[in-house]
């Protein structure tokens, strides 16, 4: 299998489209800067991936979501957008420093309010297992 990853024309498609589709904002940017910053590998969902998530979240009528894996908050933020002002998420993150990132991230967005961060194995007693 050919990785996509490595064939330039794939990273043009994608970003086209993410410049296309998809408006940045402070809050997204600063998520994406604060986790190179910190160190944190470059794993997070691209812009367009991320622009699906909260419409998922929008369309399906989800007022509450389980997010594995939180990283520095990025898509975290774009589900939050997703559902009601009512609505909560829980995301697992193994690592504090990781979680301390994404809490940051997270009420720069102003999606605070609605995001419940769980520190820790995901099947760990007290992570909702």
């Amino acid at each position: 299998m050919v990785d996509h990853q490595a064939q330039d024309g794939w990273l043009q498609v994608e970003d086209f489209l993410s410049g296309t589709l998809v408006k940045g904002d402070d809050a997204l940017d600063q998520a994406v800067s604060t986790a190179r910053r910190a160190g944190m590998p470059p794993i997070e969902v691209a812009p367009t991936a991320g622009k699906l998530l909260m419409l998922l979240a929008r369309f399906s009528g989800a007022r509450r979501v389980l997010e594995i894996g939180t990283l520095a908050g990025f898509s975290t933020i774009w589900l939050a957008r997703g559902i009601p002002e009512d609505g909560q998420l829980v995301t697992c993150e193994y690592s504090p420093g990781h979680a301390a990132v994404a809490r940051r991230n997270i009420e720069r967005a102003g999606a605070a309010h609605k995001v419940s961060i769980r520190v820790g194995p995901a099947l760990a007693p007290g992570n909702g297992s």
